[in-house]
């Protein structure tokens, strides 16, 4: 695979910053630009050095700094390969995985892993108001960008309120599109974060390492007239996902 061509970076000598500090911030910068592509090499440590007139050490450094950052990956005997861009999702916002990846320039996709039409456990029935024998879709597809696995999402639906669902049309498809044709659209939601590692499914399925973080989320969501349609949990890779919160700071005296 042929390496990225790096453009010009403008350091100032003169600067306080610390050279290799403008080194790692100009490549930063370059790295969100759509001259960057994931899954290419950067230029070696050497010709870096050559072509910004630095030393191979501040090189070293910046490349270093931007590893941690999880924006390039070293691997050892082949070079610095740019990695996908992380993707940050305002925690308060309730959007569709296809509306955001759409958003994004990126293609939705999801591939059914499980499928079934049961009768709701008492947890599902209590937390989607349901009878004892109401039956519930229990349904996980793979989550995907690009063709990328990005996450694993479970979702538990009462089959009294979606009506009929099948394998085929989840496939591909947005779930809250399907909800939002039959008026069942979520608008509120409860959802709980927290981080876990990847036990050897989650792995597999996700493309990381066994023990790798994970960002799991567990939801609770209710339509506009107030009634809960969907129990869901996700499992994101660590490594592709940020979930950003906004914080306001209340005014004196309240």
């Amino acid at each position: 695979m042929p390496g990225a061509s790096v453009p010009h970076l403008v350091l100032d000598a003169n600067a306080t910053t610390p050279i290799y500090l403008q080194v790692s911030q100009e490549l930063q910068r370059w790295l969100a630009s759509d001259a960057a592509q994931a899954g290419t090499a950067l230029p070696s440590e050497r010709d870096l050095a050559t072509h910004l007139g630095v030393s191979r050490v501040t090189v070293r450094q910046a490349l270093a700094l931007l590893t941690t950052q999880g924006l390039l990956e070293r691997r050892q005997g082949s070079g610095t390969f740019i990695l996908p861009r992380r993707i940050e999702h305002p925690l308060g916002t309730l959007q569709s995985f296809s509306d955001d990846m759409r958003a994004r320039g990126l293609t939705p996709g999801a591939r059914i892993l499980d499928f079934a039409l049961a009768q709701a456990t008492p947890q599902e029935a209590m937390t989607l108001g349901l009878g004892a024998s109401s039956r519930v879709y229990r349904i996980r597809r793979l989550r995907t960008a690009d063709g990328a696995p990005l996450a694993v999402e479970r979702s538990v639906l009462p089959e009294e309120r979606v009506g009929e669902l099948s394998p085929e049309g989840l496939t591909d498809s947005s779930l809250y599109a399907l909800l939002l044709s039959r008026r069942l659209l979520p608008v509120r939601a409860l959802r709980h974060l927290r981080a876990v590692n990847a036990d050897a499914e989650y792995a597999a399925l996700l493309g990381v390492r066994l023990g790798a973080a994970l960002l799991m989320t567990e939801r609770v969501s209710w339509n506009a007239g107030g009634v809960p349609i969907e129990m869901a949990s996700a499992h994101y890779r660590g490594d592709r996902y940020d979930f950003l919160m906004e914080l306001v700071q209340p005014e004196a005296g309240s």
